[in-house]
C-alpha cells in the first residue's frame, strides 16, 4: 500500500496524484489531458523530479499501455521521471531512471506505434534501459534509426543508441554513416555526437555538416524544452564556444537556412559573448538574420544584440542600415532599437525618414558623427534623456558651444554626470553658477554634494564643501569620490578619508585609496590597497586596474604576466554562469585596454 501523502511533489504531498492516474483510464479525453497537465506542473515542475513522480512510474507505465487517450504525452512524463538530462544527478532521478529501467521492456513495443511522437517519446523512455534489456532496446533502437519514417525518430534514436553503446568501432562507424544519410537531422544527430567525442579545434569536415545539416526544423534545438534522457539540445551545442571558427561556421549555416528557432542567431550571439574580436563578424550574421523577418518579439531582442555588438565593431555590415529601414517606423520597442542602431551607425537617414527620433537614437548619432548639430538636436528633444554618454564625450569647445542648452539641462534634467562636467569643462558663468548653487540644496544627496564640489572648483572656494563632506565623511563612505574630485584642496579631509583605507568593503576600500591618491599625488598609501582589489572577474577589480594605470608607472613587477594575458587572450575572461553577458563583456573590454596601455 503506498502511503501517497507521505510523499512530494512541488506544490504540497502527494495525495492528489492517485486521482491524476485514475483520470488517465477516463473515456473523456479532456478529464485525462488535465489530469496529464496537473503531473507535469506539479510532479515535474519545471524539469524537476518529486518523489511522487518516482512513486508513479508504474503506474504511468502501464497507463501507456492500457489507456485511450494521450498515449505520446504519458511516455513524455513516464521520460521525465528519470529527468531531464542525459544522466541523472540527484537522489530522486537515480530512483526514477531505476524504476523506468524495471518497465522498459515491457513497452518496447511502442517503438513501432503508428504514431512518430509515440515512437519518439518512447526512445527518450528507452535511454534508462539497463541490463539484460539492453541488447532488445539496441536492436529496437538500431531498426527505429536505420528505417523510421520521421527524422525527429530517427535523429533521438541515433542519440540514445550512442549514449546506451557508446564505444567500439561499432559505434564509430554508425556516427560516420550518418554524415551522410538522407535525412538532415539524422546527419546533425550524427555530427553533434562525433563533435563531443572530440575536444576543440573541432574536425572541419563534422562541423560542415553541422552546419549544413543543423538548420533543419527535424533537428530539434528549442531553446527552453526539456529532452528527457537525452538533454537539452540547444545546451549541448555549447560546446561549440570552445573554437570560435566552428560556432561562426555553425551559426552562418543554420541563418542561412532560415534561423530556425533562433538557432543561428544564438550561436552568433555566443560567438562574441565567449571570444574577443569577433563582433564584426556576430554583427554581419546578425545581419543576415534580420532578413528571415522574425516575429515583433524576436526582432526587438535581436536588435537590442545587433546594438550591444556595435560598440564594439569596427567595420559594421553596410547592409545593416538598409534592413533597419523597414523597421523604424514603428512605435515599438523593436522600432526604438531600430533607430537606435541607425544613430549608432552615424547614419542621416535617421533624421530624414524617422519623422520623430527617439532620443536615445539622437545621442548615439551624436556621439558617432560629432555633428554640432546632431548635438544641438539631442540636447534639444523634449525627452532629452540617456545623455550621460554624450555629456562625457562633449569637449570643453563643444560644451562651450552648446552652454545654453547644457545649463538649460543643468536646471530641468540635472544628472550627476552632468554636475561633474562642468567642473571638468571648468567654464566659468554666473547664469551656470545659479543654477549650481541651486542644486546644492536638491534633496538628491549625491546631486547635491556633486553641485557643491564643482561651485567650489570653478570658484576656487573649498570653505563650504569642506565642512559639508568632513559632516558627512564623519558619518559614512559615500562622500569619498566627490572628496577626491577636490584635489589638493581637500588635504583636510585625509584623516577621515584615511580611516576608510581599511574599510570591510572593497569598493570604500577603492574610493578611499583613489582619493587619497587624487588628493595627495603620493600614490605609495594608494598602490597597496588598489593592488590587493586587482582580481578582474569583480567589478572591482577592474576599476582598481584603471585607477592604478591613472596614477602611472612604474607598475608592481609582478603584475606584468597577468597584463600580457589580459591583453592578449583571444577569450574573453569575464564570464557569468559560463556565459559573458553586457555588462560582464564592457568590462572585459576595459579590462583588455587598460591593460594593454600599461604595457605601453
Amino acid at each position: 500500500m503506498i502511503d501517497w501523502p507521505s510523499l512530494g511533489h512541488a506544490f504540497g504531498d502527494g495525495s492528489d496524484v492517485p486521482g491524476w492516474i485514475r483520470a488517465l483510464y477516463s473515456d473523456d479525453r479532456h478529464l485525462a489531458d488535465k489530469a496529464l497537465s496537473a503531473f507535469f506542473g506539479r510532479a515535474l515542475h519545471q524539469g524537476s523530479v518529486s518523489s511522487a513522480a518516482v512513486t508513479a512510474v508504474p503506474f504511468l507505465a502501464h497507463a501507456a499501455t492500457h489507456t485511450r487517450h494521450e498515449r505520446a504525452d504519458l511516455l513524455a512524463a513516464l521520460a521525465g521521471c528519470g529527468g531531464t538530462e542525459a544522466e541523472p544527478e540527484y537522489d530522486d532521478e537515480v530512483q526514477g531512471c531505476a524504476r523506468i529501467a524495471a518497465e522498459v521492456a515491457g513497452l518496447l513495443h511502442l517503438l513501432r506505434d503508428d504514431d512518430p511522437m509515440v515512437r519518439r517519446n518512447m526512445v527518450r523512455v528507452a535511454r534508462r534501459a539497463t541490463g539484460e534489456t539492453v541488447p532488445a532496446v539496441l536492436r529496437e533502437l538500431t531498426a527505429r534509426c536505420t528505417s523510421d519514417p520521421a527524422a525527429a525518430v530517427r535523429a533521438e534514436a541515433l542519440t540514445v543508441l550512442t549514449l546506451l553503446d557508446p564505444d567500439g568501432d561499432a559505434a564509430r562507424r554508425r556516427l560516420r554513416s550518418a554524415l551522410t544519410d538522407p535525412m538532415l537531422a539524422v546527419r546533425a544527430a550524427g555530427a553533434l555526437a562525433l563533435l563531443e567525442r572530440s575536444e576543440a579545434p573541432y574536425p572541419a569536415d563534422v562541423v560542415a555538416v553541422l552546419a549544413e545539416a543543423g538548420g533543419d526544423p527535424g533537428f530539434d534545438v528549442s531553446a527552453g524544452e526539456f529532452v528527457p534522457g537525452i538533454g537539452n539540445t540547444d545546451e549541448r551545442i555549447w560546446i561549440l564556444t570552445e573554437d570560435a571558427y566552428a560556432l561562426a561556421a555553425v551559426a552562418r549555416g543554420w541563418i542561412t537556412h532560415g534561423d530556425h528557432q533562433g538557432r543561428g542567431t544564438r550561436r552568433a550571439r555566443h560567438l562574441s559573448a565567449m571570444w574577443r574580436d569577433r563582433e564584426d563578424e556576430t554583427v554581419s550574421l546578425l545581419t543576415e538574420a534580420l532578413r528571415h523577418e522574425p516575429d515583433r518579439w524576436d526582432l526587438g531582442g535581436l536588435l537590442d544584440v545587433i546594438s550591444q555588438y556595435l560598440f564594439g565593431a569596427s567595420r559594421p555590415d553596410p547592409a545593416l542600415a538598409d534592413n533597419l529601414l523597414p523597421h523604424v517606423h514603428t512605435d515599438t520597442l523593436a522600432g526604438r532599437r531600430a533607430q537606435m542602431i541607425l544613430g549608432q551607425l552615424g547614419d542621416p537617414r535617421l533624421l530624414t525618414h524617422v519623422p520623430d527620433p527617439a532620443p536615445e537614437a539622437l545621442a548615439a548619432l551624436a556621439l558617432r558623427t560629432r555633428d554640432p548639430e546632431h548635438q544641438r538636436l539631442a540636447l534639444r528633444h523634449r525627452d532629452a534623456t540617456h545623455l550621460d554618454s554624450l555629456y562625457d564625450a562633449l569637449s570643453v569647445e563643444e560644451a562651450r558651444t552648446h552652454l545654453p542648452d547644457l545649463t538649460r539641462l543643468l536646471r530641468d534634467r540635472p544628472t550627476q554626470t552632468l554636475v561633474r562636467r562642468f567642473g571638468d569643462w571648468a567654464i566659468r558663468d554666473s547664469g551656470l553658477l545659479d543654477r549650481l548653487e541651486a542644486l546644492t540644496r536638491a534633496t538628491d544627496d549625491e546631486l547635491a554634494a556633486a553641485a557643491a564640489v564643482t561651485t567650489a572648483l570653478l570658484t576656487d572656494d573649498p570653505g563650504t564643501v569642506l565642512r559639508l563632506l568632513a559632516h558627512q565623511l564623519a558619518e559614512d563612505s559615500r562622500r569619498l569620490e566627490e572628496a577626491g574630485r577636490l584635489g589638493d584642496a581637500a588635504a583636510p579631509l585625509l584623516p577621515l578619508i584615511e580611516c576608510y583605507l581599511d574599510d570591510g568593503y572593497d569598493w570604500t576600500r577603492l574610493h578611499a585609496a583613489e582619493a587619497h591618491w587624487r588628493i595627495t599625488g603620493d600614490p605609495s598609501v594608494a598602490l597597496p590597497g588598489l593592488t590587493a582589489l586587482l582580481d578582474p572577474s569583480r567589478p572591482v577589480g577592474v576599476r582598481a586596474l584603471q585607477a592604478v594605470h591613472r596614477i602611472g608607472p612604474p607598475y608592481p613587477s609582478d603584475l606584468r604576466p597577468q597584463l600580457l594575458h589580459w591583453a592578449t587572450s583571444e577569450r574573453r575572461l569575464l564570464r557569468e554562469y559560463g556565459t559573458c553577458f553586457p555588462a560582464q563583456r564592457h568590462r572585459d573590454d576595459q579590462l583588455r585596454e587598460t591593460a594593454r596601455r600599461m604595457l605601453g
